[in-house]
């Protein structure tokens, strides 16, 4: 990798990278999200540097890992960025077995296209979802396609941001109400274990486990989350739609983007709990 400072950076991926549950997410889309969050702190590093840097968030929601590694792929190419996130394969889960030596080819072929046109690339694995009990048994799938994305990034020499391993995503309150996005704490734990393997010198603060509050999981509240998160869920794969669908990216072109709109603090200050 050629190492900070960046001057441009393009997050490609689903509903996760777009920045989806984060704290102000339904207000604005802008300055939400673990993306939008790292690139606050990419530009912290070109700042100091004397540098100016651009971001492009070209993640949507509903996003399955064909058109992550194509239509996003493409996009971010023709921007010409000097670092590309890819965060994938949470949408494609519940992928046949027999598909997968496919989907891992198209994964392959997307990364190589990157490296190829001089971009440093770090991918993510997937989610764990094991905050609920409701999820247990697409944990498998998870490690599944974990296991794909690692493989791939191992043989590619390509660093995995290991979303999958941090433990404190087992408890709620790093889930936004619907459980399947990540909430505010969620989003900076992982923007701060990306800053980490990137070796930036600045983190997001995150809050003390006292501050910390978990979504309510009563009967009601239960209730609520299945009638208004889950069965629209089922509607749209009955359909065979998505929830991205009519929408485009937050960015279709590198803007410029610095940190003011976030609270940063130095690496060497430990004000914040370190991702497991």
């Amino acid at each position: 990798m050629n190492g900070a400072p960046y001057r441009s950076y393009v997050a490609i991926g689903d509903s996760l990278s777009e920045g989806l549950g984060d704290f102000t997410f339904d207000r604005k889309r802008d300055h939400n999200g673990w993306t939008d969050r790292l690139a606050a702190l990419l530009s912290i590093e070109a700042s100091v540097r004397g540098t100016d840097f651009h971001f492009a968030n070209l993640a949507l929601r509903g996003s399955k890992m064909r058109t992550i590694m194509s239509t996003q792929l493409e996009a971010a190419l023709r921007l010409q960025p000097d670092l590309v996130t890819i965060m994938a394969g949470s949408n494609d889960f519940m992928t046949r077995q027999e598909t997968l030596p496919e989907l891992e080819q198209i994964f392959r072929d997307g990364l190589v296209l990157l490296q190829a046109a001089g971009c440093d690339v770090v991918v993510a694995n997937t989610i764990r979802p094991a905050h609920l009990k409701f999820f247990r048994r697409v944990l498998p799938k998870a490690a599944r396609m974990t296991a794909l994305i690692e493989r791939v990034a191992a043989e590619l020499d390509i660093p995995v941001i290991d979303v999958y391993g941090i433990q404190h995503l087992e408890e709620l309150a790093y889930w936004a109400e619907d459980m399947v996005h990540f909430s505010g704490h969620g989003h900076i734990k992982v923007a701060n274990k990306a800053a980490e393997l990137l070796g930036l010198t600045h983190r997001m603060p995150e809050a003390a486990p006292q501050d910390l509050i978990a979504p309510s999981r009563g009967l009601y509240a239960t209730l609520r989350w299945y009638v208004v998160h889950v069965l629209p869920f089922i509607e749209r794969r009955i359909k065979g739609k998505s929830s991205g669908d009519g929408m485009q990216s937050k960015h279709l072109q590198l803007v410029p983007f610095d940190a003011t709109n976030f609270e940063v603090i130095p690496a060497s200050q430990r004000e914040f709990a370190t991702a497991a």
